[in-house]
């Protein structure tokens, strides 16, 4: 039985029309849905910049704390865009957790699952700029082949196509 679902997210563009699919399924199946957004380390070249520029007593701050302040600014928007956008006054019962966390992206999403007891992972097939692997991006490929609960992998070609399309509308009305 599905009782808890994760959404996993880059927050990008696409997000609300993978949300739209994990809410449909937290309907039918009275289920919790927890939002999981995974933040990547730096990479070693942003991370030399930050050892040349700033004074070790900075970084240091910056690594401890200002990393944990952003991690809850965007815990507290993707709150606030929730109760505004996909709830009424009266339903906020499909939303579980909301958590921003560390790591790796394929690997902290699998962790999170094993930790929070969840059931179904729902994701888009890639994200807004992912390396493709098949029709998958590289995180999507990985959670599938690893996971040890069901996936719903949301397919974003079409809608990716349409916004492009949408996008450039304004081009084409000036052409």
């Amino acid at each position: 039985m599905i009782k808890k679902i994760a959404f996993a997210t880059d927050l990008g563009v696409l997000g609300p029309y993978v949300l739209c699919h994990a809410l449909e399924i937290s309907k039918q199946f009275d289920a919790k849905v927890d939002i999981v957004h995974i933040i990547e380390p730096m990479g070693v070249f942003a991370e030399s910049i930050l050892d040349i520029f700033l004074p070790p007593e900075d970084l240091d701050h910056l690594r401890k704390e200002g990393v944990q302040d952003v991690m809850q600014t965007i815990k507290e928007r993707i709150s606030d865009t929730m109760t505004s956008e996909f709830t009424t006054d009266d339903d906020e019962s499909f939303l579980g957790e909301i958590s921003v966390v560390r790591g790796q992206p394929a690997e902290s999403i699998l962790q999170y699952v094993d930790d929070h007891h969840i059931d179904m992972i729902v994701m888009g097939t890639h994200g807004e700029h992912g390396e493709m692997m098949g029709g998958l991006g590289s995180v999507a490929s990985k959670v599938l082949q690893r996971s040890s609960v069901p996936v719903l992998m949301v397919p974003l070609t079409r809608v990716t196509n349409q916004l492009s399309v949408a996008r450039n509308e304004p081009l084409r009305r000036m052409l």
